[in-house]
């Protein structure tokens, strides 16, 4: 009775969240890969606001690109989007890669693990091939490996996402459930999304974090940016 009670309860706030209503009305059931990722839309780079435009792109020019969710502020933007897509999922990448970089796994290429690559954070983390697949950064070091990525995405990111629990739990900036904001106890539900390790109380909490992450990774990112406000804090007293 206790568990129902937990899921009914996470249901409902993610209800109140806002995970069910605009991306359900227009439909994920295509999606290949990730939820779009990022509170911004895809060509202003404006705040997305309360009810953003879901796109699961089809007919692109490139295969490689259809099944993306997109989002956006407004239909406008949409079409800018739709008008050029190649160019316009060419700036999302960017975007992605941008926001990514910051977490993703020090390591050795995805692929070939016994090929070094550089940090991920550092001023070389470029001269690495980066690659986008479903909204989720990837990182190898040779256009043979990206060969490889692209024929079986599902088993390098099994990889991945191992790396990133490995890495980012020791240092994982919350002990509430991101969606309840209930402590999730000793043994809370983990999911990876946007290269980011995320923690929740129960299965319904997780499944909403994947479908919307956006209102996930806003509350995991306070903790980071209020711990980088207090080290520049503690610097300038120095």
């Amino acid at each position: 009775m206790r568990m129902n009670s937990t899921v009914i309860l996470s249901a409902l706030l993610l209800s109140l969240l806002g995970v069910t209503s605009h991306a359900d009305k227009q439909g994920t059931t295509d999606r290949v890969g990730e939820a779009y990722p990022l509170g911004v839309c895809a060509v202003t780079g404006n705040p997305l606001g309360e009810n953003p435009v879901v796109v699961v792109l089809t007919d692109m020019p490139r295969e490689e690109l259809n099944g993306r969710e997109v989002r956006f502020c407004c239909g406008g933007c949409k079409t800018k989007f739709e008008a050029d897509p190649v160019a316009s999922n060419s700036k999302l990448d960017e975007m992605i890669i941008a926001d990514q970089l910051t977490v993703y796994p020090v390591g050795s290429c995805l692929v070939m693990e016994d090929e070094s690559m550089k940090d991920p954070r550092g001023p070389e983390a470029r001269r690495d091939k980066n690659v986008v697949i479903g909204n989720r950064l990837y990182r190898v070091c040779c256009k043979s490996c990206i060969r490889r990525l692209k024929r079986n995405p599902g088993e390098y990111q099994t990889a991945l996402d191992d790396r990133i629990k490995k890495q980012q739990s020791a240092k994982y900036p919350l002990k509430v459930c991101v969606v309840t904001g209930r402590p999730y106890g000793e043994n809370p539900f983990e999911v990876v999304v946007a290269n980011r390790l995320v923690r929740t109380c129960c299965g319904g909490c997780a499944a909403g974090v994947q479908k919307n992450p956006e209102l996930a990774l806003s509350k995991l990112k306070a903790p980071e940016a209020d711990s980088k406000s207090d080290a520049k804090s503690d610097a300038s007293t120095l």
